[in-house]
């Protein structure tokens, strides 16, 4: 039995062509690298944005209400409800909206207008969020921890994209600086 050797020597029975083999396991770890890149990509801020509204749909799930209910004679009982009312369904679209926004725009290669301040556009779209949930747990009766959990995810939002907006502001307002070029006087007399 003959042993075939790299060109480096270093690995017996492997033999080395010319010809180039593709892979398909090379080939999914090159996509996965890519989306890796652009999730490292994003700013602080789109990544709080896109955490904390993916925890807020997800909370709606859990119970945000505890409500008693008195049979009179035959006792009372505990309904408990989860977020989706018709102020969670409004605040699961928005928050489904600012979400999609935010990939598409930042961790996406979709072009979109330069024209509109898609800062300003997920500030008002985290601010009405958090506006939803607030006037949510403010409407519901007894409400349960998830609802408080929400409010705070909501702020998270809020915070996340008041960085991205701030980050552009001081961006765009930034004015070069230049340099003060002090002039040598020479001291000859």
């Amino acid at each position: 039995m003959s042993s075939k050797t790299s060109q480096n020597g270093r690995f017996p029975n492997t033999v080395c062509s010319d010809e180039s083999v593709q892979d398909p396991s090379l080939e999914e770890a090159t996509t996965r690298g890519r989306s890796r890149e652009r999730i490292d990509g994003l700013s602080t801020g789109s990544k709080i944005v896109i955490a904390c509204g993916t925890l807020l749909f997800s909370s709606l799930f859990f119970v945000w209400q505890n409500l008693e209910i008195d049979f009179g004679q035959a006792g009372t009982a505990t309904q408990h409800l989860d977020g989706w009312d018709v102020w969670g369904l409004l605040m699961a679209l928005v928050v489904i909206a600012l979400v999609s926004l935010v990939v598409v725009v930042r961790a996406t290669d979709v072009e979109v207008s330069e024209d509109v301040d898609w800062e300003l556009v997920t500030l008002a779209l985290a601010v009405s969020v958090l506006g939803l949930t607030l006037l949510k747990n403010l409407t519901d009766a007894d409400s349960a921890w998830a609802s408080y959990v929400g409010l705070a995810l909501a702020a998270g939002v809020v915070l996340g994209a008041g960085l991205d907006w701030s980050r552009s502001r001081d961006s765009a307002w930034a004015l070069p600086r230049r340099r003060r070029s002090r002039r040598r006087v020479s001291r000859a007399a």
